[in-house]
């Protein structure tokens, strides 16, 4: 009896840890309420939680999602944290993503991994800030860039530092969504002379998936990552439960969100152990689709 349980705890950690590299790489339609038609169709691959340098195995699956994202061609790449963290450790980590070459840009936020703010035993204070230049990524603290115009609309992107978590940033949602300009971000012109300031639509890239009455809420499109959907989760009287993270409302996919959408990544890689239960690691390249209907929906074509 002792040689069977010790056989299937053997094997369970053997399926859990190929669980981790297990990758769902996927392509996704997200309808977006109140995106610019001429905005319509734009693809984001959307990566999460690689924790560079923790394991062998996150490693192995970014290169996977690599692979796949470079035959994708995706337009934007938004990074939510926890990427890179050790300078020497996240080399490996900054040249695969120096492989993704996406027209519109790589723009990234920082996570408590880039901080090296964590719960672990030999975690260290660091800051990160200067490694993202190297894979050619622009990294938002509480700061935003607009897109180059279509058709006299544009979309900026914001991006919230972690550990301020965005302080300063709803300001940008609420106006700029509504009025099409805000504090220190110029519209670009529309179309004939003094014409009205152009359209712009604001979308938040965040770590921590914020509250559903975070002030954030005035950002009609929102990425974030941190769970990793749970990363061990074990089947309980109301589904599968997370060992950990049992409070945590949104911890994948997409959610209504105040008036707002929010999309939530299970993330690449894993933190405290190389392990993963029914959970798989994921990318996904959203296209996103304009819609008028109220509220996130979204067709999937896994790959």
């Amino acid at each position: 009896m002792l040689t069977g349980l010790a056989l299937a705890g053997v094997l369970s950690v053997a399926y859990m840890a190929f669980e981790a590299q297990w990758v769902r790489c996927r392509r996704a339609d997200l309808p977006v309420p109140g995106l610019p038609l001429p905005w319509s169709g734009l693809t984001v691959l959307h990566l999460s939680d690689v924790h560079a340098g923790t394991f062998m195995s996150n490693a192995r699956s970014l290169a996977k999602v690599v692979r796949w994202a470079e035959a994708a061609g995706p337009d934007l790449v938004f990074l939510t944290g926890d990427i890179v963290g050790d300078p020497k450790r996240s080399k490996t980590c900054l040249e695969l993503l120096g492989r993704l070459h996406p027209p519109l840009g790589m723009f990234a936020v920082t996570g408590n991994h880039e901080y090296g703010l964590s719960k672990a035993p030999l975690a260290r204070s660091r800051d990160a800030a200067g490694l993202w230049t190297e894979a050619g990524v622009t990294l938002l603290s509480d700061s935003c860039v607009t897109l180059p115009a279509r058709e006299g609309t544009s979309v900026l992107i914001c991006g919230a530092d972690y550990v301020s978590g965005g302080f300063g940033l709803p300001a940008e949602g609420s106006v700029l969504h509504a009025a099409g300009r805000g504090p220190g971000h110029e519209a670009p012109a529309a179309a004939g002379a003094g014409g009205p300031p152009a359209a712009i639509f604001p979308i938040l890239l965040i770590h921590d998936p914020p509250a559903a009455d975070s002030p954030l809420t005035a950002f009609p499109l929102v990425f974030a990552g941190h769970t990793h959907g749970g990363q061990l989760r074990v089947p309980g009287p109301s589904g599968l439960t997370p060992v950990h993270m049992k409070d945590d409302v949104y911890l994948g996919g997409v959610h209504r969100w105040g008036a707002g959408t929010l999309v939530v990544s299970r993330g690449i890689g894993t933190s405290f152990l190389p392990l993963r239960l029914l959970t798989r690691p994921e990318a996904t390249l959203w296209r996103l689709v304009y819609t008028s209907s109220e509220g996130p929906a979204q067709a999937d074509r896994s790959t």
